[in-house]
């Protein structure tokens, strides 16, 4: 008889992965069937593993909802920190895949949607980020139940370390299931990578197969399109599965109007069958031709049958205006260079406003209070950012910087997703070498001007948690940032830049 921890009897091997393995046990002091969870069964963790999953599965256990497998229970054996969950007899989806009829998919999206919604709604929110057929449950009145929700990537790094797995070995499972932008270099999870995960899934139970095959949303990054689910399913059906798996995040529904979708086609399943028509492509433009019949043919944006262009809208005008500019020089053929010029120079003025607007509207989107749109800006601004716009270059790195007690700060990471600690700081490494990375380019771009970034970095260094403690470093930015701060007569931030250096020399 194989006891664990001197209570639960082993009676059967449910699964096993990178970094645990599942167990039906049987409560040897209450008799009761239960399902436990071994992290790292053979090696253990450390300190700093042990101490986060303590930290995470306090947050799971808080979480009541019908259709999340909550734990029961949480404690470490011989330093494996483990889980005792209900047992559901019924098992996962998996043996459903390419089974499942359109009411059952209703009311798998209805039902894990309505538990997504309530975990992204949780303060900090709760990301799934392994949403696939393993995971999802059946549960004793024909519900489905999410599991192994809540373990960040973080946790999942730690737990590589200590066991000696690749991080690789771990992704090989779910990559199938991951977003596109999960393969980009802002990769740091977001609510919408649960919405195309949970699309995935969905319609893999459908037609047998993934949309995308074993690269996930790395295929579709390369440009492949989504293929409609096959099979005699409603146009809303196949409608709702194709936003679920938008490239873009912000293109795709949150949880909470996925539930209500996926409600309304429960009660009335007439309104499934309601034609959903897909944009007309544009008409091809015509080629503009010289006095010498030489023809220019502008290269129109060829528009995806039903999806939004994947590029943003300032980019498209800027490639309007350029084929403008080269039938223009045909037309005038060097006749008038004066006028030319002025056309020029109008047109770099109109990509400049096209520019501002798209700023303008991220600035819009980031006033307000729900999550997908905050998620919406700070891709989008990130976008701009990377073509160099300075302004949106500054916006990224305020919302990655660590600044404590800053109500604005402190409400986007929350609604991104991220979690703080109790000073606004992010817990997690990577989102932290987020923010050095985006202070360096703010200062860089503004040729050690930017006098907020010079102190957002100088956190790190005197912190020393993610780079090296350099108090030497952390003067020498502070400095530059008091002198620039008096220099564009900012005293009340030149003051708090004061205050810190005050402190460091009375260290040293």
């Amino acid at each position: 008889m194989d006891i664990f921890d001197g209570r639960y009897e082993k009676e059967l091997l449910l699964g096993q992965g990178a970094f645990s393995e599942v167990w039906k046990v049987r409560d040897t002091q209450t008799g009761v069937t239960l399902a436990l969870k071994i992290y790292n069964p053979t090696t253990g963790v450390d300190a700093d593993g042990s101490e986060m999953l303590t930290r995470e599965f306090a947050l799971m256990v808080n979480a009541s909802h019908k259709n999340l497998l909550r734990p029961l229970f949480f404690a470490t054996c011989d330093n494996c920190p483990y889980l005792i969950l209900p047992f559901c007899e019924k098992g996962n989806i998996g043996k459903m895949i390419g089974k499942m009829s359109e009411d059952e998919a209703w009311k798998l999206i209805r039902d894990c949607a309505s538990a997504l919604a309530y975990l992204h709604s949780m303060n900090p929110p709760i990301l799934h980020q392994d949403i696939k057929p393993a995971n999802i449950l059946l549960g004793e009145n024909g519900e489905y139940m999410l599991t192994d929700f809540g373990v960040s990537t973080q946790v999942k790094a730690s737990l590589s370390r200590v066991s000696n797995q690749d991080m690789a070995l771990f992704s090989a499972g779910t990559i199938s299931y991951m977003a596109p932008e999960r393969f980009s270099r802002n990769n740091l999870p977001i609510m919408a990578n649960d919405i195309y995960s949970l699309g995935s899934t969905v319609y893999e139970m459908l037609s047998g197969y993934l949309p995308f095959g074993n690269d996930g949303g790395l295929l579709q990054k390369k440009g492949a399109d989504i293929p409609e689910v096959p099979g005699d399913f409603s146009p809303l059906l196949k409608k709702t599965l194709d936003d679920c798996l938008q490239e873009e995040p912000w293109q795709r529904p949150t949880a909470e109007k996925l539930e209500e979708i996926a409600n309304h086609a429960l009660r009335e399943p007439e309104s499934r069958n309601i034609v959903i028509k897909k944009p007309e492509p544009e008409p091809e433009p015509e080629p503009v031709k010289d006095e010498q019949q030489t023809t220019v043919q502008p290269q129109p944006v060829s528009p995806q049958s039903g999806h939004q262009s994947k590029m943003p809208l300032y980019i498209i005008a800027a490639g309007i205006i350029i084929v403008a500019l080269i039938a223009i020089f045909f037309l005038f053929g060097g006749k008038d260079d004066e006028q030319a010029l002025e056309t020029v120079v109008d047109t770099e003025t109109l990509i400049k406003e096209a520019e501002q607007n798209e700023y303008e509207t991220c600035l819009a989107l980031l006033q307000s209070d729900q999550a997908d749109s905050i998620q919406s800006a700070i891709v989008r601004m990130t976008a701009l950012a990377d073509k160099g716009n300075r302004d949106a270059i500054h916006e990224v790195a305020y919302t990655y910087a660590p600044i404590p007690n800053d109500q604005e700060s402190d409400r986007r990471k929350r609604l991104l997703g991220w979690s703080i600690d109790a000073d606004g700081i992010p817990t997690s490494p990577e989102i932290n070498q987020q923010a050095i990375n985006w202070q360096e380019k703010a200062i860089a771009v503004s040729d050690s001007t930017d006098y907020k970034a010079l102190y957002w970095l100088t956190y790190y260094y005197i912190n020393g948690t993610i780079v090296k403690a350099d108090f030497s470093k952390a003067m020498q930015l502070l400095e530059k940032a008091s002198e620039e701060a008096s220099r564009q007569q900012d005293q009340t931030f030149k003051q708090k830049i004061d205050d810190i250096i005050t402190q460091l020399r009375q260290i040293q």
